[in-house]
């Protein structure tokens, strides 16, 4: 009954309300308590997000805006925000109205450390990991000046003086090799030391590659790796297996595009005709007189390669109004062929088959000279020219002048470097030359013992060779030159000897039956522009008759071709021998199925390509070499350097052979590859094999043969190159997989 009262009363009550109300005044009403607003928040850091607390007083409602565009009902809400400044507003409501608190909230949420780092983001965290006792920090630059002048940031790292102390930090984003393959640091010491840098954490195995820093303070420094892998831990060990204590600098740790290999200093240059050596160290264009062309001492534009890396060459600049335009160089003495073979020059032409003449006179009566001729062969590339001269030229000139593309009207811009005298002598000083079972196969006697129906045209003297054989269009006999030899039926000899052509052809070399029609047992040889050395091994056949003969058959064909130093040997019988010094069968070349996973034994050159290692092509194992040159020009390659030292000698011959697919595209793209002599002091010989590879879409084997001349310097081995070459031609272009390369010495 209580309850029921207590609700009547309550009826009542509300019955008389209106009569008070109505009747009492307004000081009298039922007051509600004024709204206050207010909150207080926490912020986390690491995620952003804020967790408010809501201090209000009196209110019924609340209404957030977090100054985001976002806004809340709740009483204490939480709300994630990225890094930024937020004006929070709170606006508390109750019967008797509504009141706001607003407060300034400041999010900071730290950053994973990416390339590049500077350690001056303050939204970075650095806080990297140390080990083996080094300490790191992040302090103001301390010594603004060289390559880092800036006041800023950099990361101290301490060294104690223990064996491999350093630091690490995980990357957010891995540091992708597939995109650039260096990371350049700016790096300060005040003592040289070698930093190692080590990639962990990645998508293949560990790797690390050390650079070295010479000790003056602020210095940058290159890492370049050889991997297309991801790494997303970086690992930095400043003397790693050393024990040098000290504190030093880290900065602007930036991946970037691999640098070019430093130029080398030129040699000594000397403008003597005793040790004529142009060599471009210093500027000698005071010295070179030039008509018709332009002359001046550059920056090599092109020292990125296997056979020019100076940093200074001469420039030549061909007018093309003038068919006779050239560059001279007067002497005070004259030339000496008896100690010297003759001249060296490497060229720079953007186009193969440049014509490059050195013609050398004598200044005060010009009626007095000779000139020899040469090809290049390279497009867009240096390479080695060589201009012999007989003995019997000596003494003779003290002017050189030299001519490209004499007596046309072409506009081109050359290159040139080392000129210089060479070698130990072609005549007199060398001793005489062996021929073995042959008579006068340098035909420095002219004529003599030689017949053929080209000898109209042998020549003494003047040439590159001594011979040449110009064949005339319609000729309704084979073009030949010959010489009776005695030879025992049965037994096999060696034919040896120089040749050159005017253009790619082929010619027939054989021994054999000295009656027509002739029998014999013949080889076909590719000549090519630039001179070879060929050493042939033949049987003689019973023929019946104890008299044969050494031909060389040019067909009827048109041009020119060159031969001298013919030599026959019986086989084992000394002279020109194959077989020095080189074990049968050795393979002397390094990681030639690359299955190493790395460049191990390597040197590989990008030039204005792609020259790497392959994981997605082989044939067999799991790795592969790949060269991509496009139209924009290049000539990236692979090449393995001073191999088999101690162990080919001259003589031996040299197998060189490797798988490859891919494709090339016409025109103006070429696969080339080359073999080197490396003696004590220079190249000994160059060696291009023609033809090169038969590139295609499924995989094929390139096998060349080669023998090292007789009295070739490899006392340092030799070297190899295979690489692709596209002039800037539209459509131009070469991609190549190489694969399972060997070089044999003397194969079985």
């Amino acid at each position: 009954m209580k309850k029921f009262i207590t609700n009547n009363n309550i009826i009542w009550l509300f019955i008389l309300a209106p009569f008070f109300f109505g009747c009492e005044d307004d000081d009298d009403a039922i007051v509600v308590a004024d709204v206050v607003a207010s909150f207080v928040h926490t912020i986390n850091e690491d995620t952003g997000m804020v967790s408010f607390n809501n201090l209000s007083e009196n209110a019924d409602s609340y209404s957030w805006d977090f100054g985001d565009g976002t806004s809340s009902e709740l009483i204490n809400p939480e709300k994630t925000y990225p890094t930024g400044t937020y004006t929070v507003v709170l606006t508390a409501t109750n019967s008797s109205g509504s009141d706001t608190f607003e407060d300034e909230i400041v999010i900071n949420i730290p950053l994973p450390i990416n390339f590049p780092v500077n350690f001056d983001d303050p939204n970075v965290s650095y806080d990297v990991s140390t080990f083996g006792g080094a300490s790191f920090a992040v302090v103001e630059n301390p010594d603004p000046s060289g390559t880092n002048p800036d006041v800023s940031n950099v990361g101290a790292v301490t060294n104690i003086g223990a064996a491999f102390e350093g630091f690490f930090f995980d990357l957010g984003v891995p540091l992708d090799l597939s995109v650039l393959q260096s990371v350049k640091v700016n790096f300060w010491s005040n003592t040289p030391i070698d930093v190692l840098m080590k990639l962990e954490e990645g998508t293949e195995g560990n790797i690390e590659t050390t650079a070295s820093h010479g000790g003056t303070g602020w210095e940058e420094i290159v890492f370049t790796f050889s991997s297309s892998a991801s790494y997303s831990r970086i690992v930095f060990f400043v003397d790693g297996p050393g024990t040098t204590a000290g504190t030093f600098y880290f900065d602007d740790i930036t991946q970037v595009e691999t640098p070019p290999d430093p130029c080398t200093p030129d040699d000594m240059q000397s403008l003597d005709a005793s040790d004529f050596n142009l060599s471009f160290e210093t500027d000698p264009t005071a010295s070179i007189m030039s008509f018709d062309v332009g002359f001046s001492w550059i920056d090599n534009p092109d020292f990125m390669n296997s056979v020019n890396t100076s940093c200074k060459v001469g420039q030549i600049d061909r007018s093309g109004a003038a068919l006779f335009a050239n560059n001279q160089i007067d002497f005070d003495s004259k030339f000496d062929f008896t100690t010297n073979s003759g001249f060296k020059l490497k060229v720079w032409s953007p186009n193969a088959g440049t014509n490059v003449l050195v013609k050398l006179e004598d200044k005060t009566n010009p009626a007095i000279n000779t000139e020899v001729p040469a090809v290049t062969t390279v497009a867009s590339g240096w390479e080695e020219l060589t201009f012999d001269f007989p003995g019997s030229q000596s003494n003779l000139y003290d002017k050189i002048i030299l001519f490209f593309e004499l007596n046309t009207n072409t506009t081109e811009t050359y290159y040139i470097d080392d000129f210089m005298l060479y070698g130990t002598g072609s005549g007199g000083g060398g001793g005489p030359f062996d021929d073995g079972l042959l008579t006068n196969g340098d035909f420095e006697d002219g004529t003599t013992a030689w017949s053929g129906n080209a000898l109209n045209v042998l020549t003494e003297g003047g040439n590159s060779f001594n011979f040449a054989n110009v064949m005339t269009a319609g000729n309704p006999f084979d073009v030949n030159l010959s010489q009776v030899v005695s030879i025992t039926q049965g037994e096999t000899y060696e034919l040896s000897f120089k040749a050159s052509s005017d253009v790619n052809r082929t010619m027939v070399v054989g021994i054999g039956l000295n009656e027509a029609p002739w029998t014999a047992n013949t080889q076909v040889v590719n000549l090519t522009p630039d001179q070879q050395t060929f050493t042939l091994t033949l049987e003689a056949a019973d023929f019946g008759i104890p008299n044969s003969r050494v031909l060389f058959d040019m067909g009827a064909d048109v041009g020119v071709v060159v031969i001298d130093d013919v030599a026959l040997f019986l086989e084992d019988g000394g002279g020109g021998g194959g077989g020095g010094g080189g074990g049968t069968g050795d393979n002397i070349a390094t990681n030639g199925d690359f299955e190493t996973g790395d460049d191990t034994g390597w040197m590989l050159f990008p030039n204005g390509g792609t020259a790497t290692l392959d994981n997605s092509m082989n044939n067999g194992g799991a790795w592969s070499g790949r060269i991509v040159v496009g139209e924009s020009g290049g000539n990236p390659g692979f090449k393995q350097e001073r191999i088999g030292q101690g162990t080919v000698a001259a003589g031996d011959v040299i197998q060189l052979s490797f798988d490859h697919i891919g494709t090339i595209s016409q025109p103006g793209a070429v696969v080339n590859v080359l073999l080197f002599g490396e003696g004590s002091s220079e190249v000994s010989f160059t060696h291009v094999f023609n033809p090169g590879p038969d590139v295609s879409g499924s995989w094929q084997t390139f096998t060349g043969t080669f023998t090292i001349p007789n009295g070739a310097d490899v006392s340092e081995g030799i070297s190899f190159l295979i690489e692709g070459v596209c002039g800037a031609v539209a459509g131009c272009g070469v991609t190549m997989n190489i694969d399972n390369v060997s070089v044999i010495v003397n194969p079985e």
